[in-house]
C-alpha cells in the first residue's frame, strides 16, 4: 500500500517513539496545531497508525444509530459552508461500559485506530482504551 510523504512526515512530527501504559505503544498524540491534516492523514492512511495509541480531545456527543445502538464521537470544531459549523474528530467504541457524559462534555480518548466494513463501506474508527472528562484548558475548540 502507498504511504504518502505527508503521511510519513505527520507521524515524524506529532507521533514520537515513546512508551504507552499498559500496551507498550507508541503514542499519537492530535495537537491543537494542525489537527484537522492530522485526523485526514488517520482518515487516508490507517494501517500507518494501527500499531501506535492515538491520544485526542475533543467534545463527547452520543447518538443512536439505526438499529438503536448508542454511538461515540469525539470532535472539534471547523470551518463549514456557513462559518464554524464544520467538524473533525472520529467516532469511536468503548467495550467497557457504556459513557455517561453530557453533551459537549471535553473529553480525551487514548484508543487504536481500527478499519470495519459498516452498511458495505469502508469505515475507520478508534476503539477506545480509556476515556476521561478533561477541563479543556488552553485546548481549542475551534481548529484548522
Amino acid at each position: 500500500m502507498k504511504i504518502s510523504v505527508l503521511s510519513l512526515l505527520m507521524l515524524l512530527i506529532f507521533c514520537p517513539h515513546t512508551m504507552a501504559q499498559a500496551n507498550n505503544k507508541s503514542f499519537c498524540l492530535l495537537k491543537d496545531r494542525l489537527f484537522v491534516q492530522q485526523v485526514k492523514d488517520i482518515y487516508l492512511n490507517p494501517q500507518t497508525y494501527g500499531d501506535k495509541i492515538v491520544q485526542i480531545e475533543g467534545f463527547f456527543e452520543k447518538y443512536m444509530d439505526d438499529n438503536n445502538k448508542e454511538r461515540y464521537e469525539v470532535f472539534r470544531k471547523t470551518a463549514g459552508c456557513c462559518g464554524d459549523d464544520g467538524r473533525a474528530g472520529f467516532e469511536f467504541v468503548y467495550k467497557k461500559e457504556k459513557l455517561k457524559f453530557g453533551p459537549n462534555e471535553w473529553i480525551m480518548v487514548e484508543a487504536i485506530v481500527k478499519e470495519g466494513m459498516i452498511d458495505g463501506y469502508d469505515h475507520v474508527y478508534l476503539e477506545a482504551i480509556s476515556v476521561t472528562k478533561k477541563d479543556k484548558g488552553k485546548a481549542k475548540e475551534f481548529v484548522m
